[in-house]
């Protein structure tokens, strides 16, 4: 799975490093409730949930997302 980083979260939004974690953290946390069972990583967010959640190229999910029974 392809994912940005806060680097790429900045130079896309224009933002500086703090509000870019935010909105990172604000994804991740969206994602999360979205889809409890998949693993985040922190400090990055998955590129096509990003550009969903933005509106950027359509937002179209090109990877699967791959939910396992972890417990």
């Amino acid at each position: 799975m392809k994912y940005y980083t806060v680097e790429d979260v900045m130079e896309i939004t224009g933002t500086g490093e703090n509000k870019s974690y935010e909105i990172i953290r604000k994804l991740r946390k969206s994602f999360e409730k979205k889809y409890p069972d998949a693993v985040s990583i922190q400090g990055k967010i998955l590129k096509w949930y990003f550009d969903e959640m933005m509106g950027i190229n359509g937002g179209e999910q090109n990877e699967t997302v791959e939910v396992k029974n972890m417990g």
